[in-house]
């Protein structure tokens, strides 16, 4: 992987490849031209999702990282719900590619289940940026206090 991940760019991708399938599935468009591509490109999504994700977790003192994190949270819930919508809409799909289903709802769930670590870690490291903007450790005041003296 390059040395630098282009978060913003990268999860706005993931969101518009969402909206598209989601809307694709809105349309009466011909099952035997869009339907497999759909699933595999579903299958992308969730991979290169949770790769970003994996990536953050890897790297805690990201410069925006809370942001990204909150972005990763939303494109879980909207894949789930694409991941459902898909689901209701199971006689658009190949027999082969609704063999696949099972596997997608296993994915659904992993993904809310990463909902709700994402909230409670943003919720965490508010309450910790708070605390620890609200006070100076004594390292601190001793360094401050130096540097007046000069």
């Amino acid at each position: 992987m390059s040395e630098k991940v282009h978060y913003e760019d990268n999860l706005f991708y993931l969101h518009s490849e969402i909206m598209n399938i989601q809307n694709g599935l809105k349309l009466s468009i011909d099952s035997e031209f869009f339907a497999s591509p759909m699933v595999q490109q579903i299958f992308t999504i969730d991979a290169v999702l949770n790769r970003h994700y994996t990536l953050l977790k890897e790297n805690p003192y990201l410069i925006r990282r809370n942001d990204f994190l909150y972005s990763i949270q939303k494109l879980k819930t909207k894949l789930a719900a694409l991941i459902e919508l898909a689901e209701e809409k199971k006689s658009f799909f190949s027999e082969e590619d609704a063999q696949r289903f099972p596997e997608l709802k296993r994915k659904m769930a992993s993904h809310l289940e990463d909902v709700q670590a994402i909230r409670r870690e943003i919720s965490e490291n508010i309450e910790n940026s708070r605390e620890d903007n609200s006070s100076l450790s004594s390292s601190e005041y001793e360094l401050l206090m130096q540097s007046g003296d000069d």
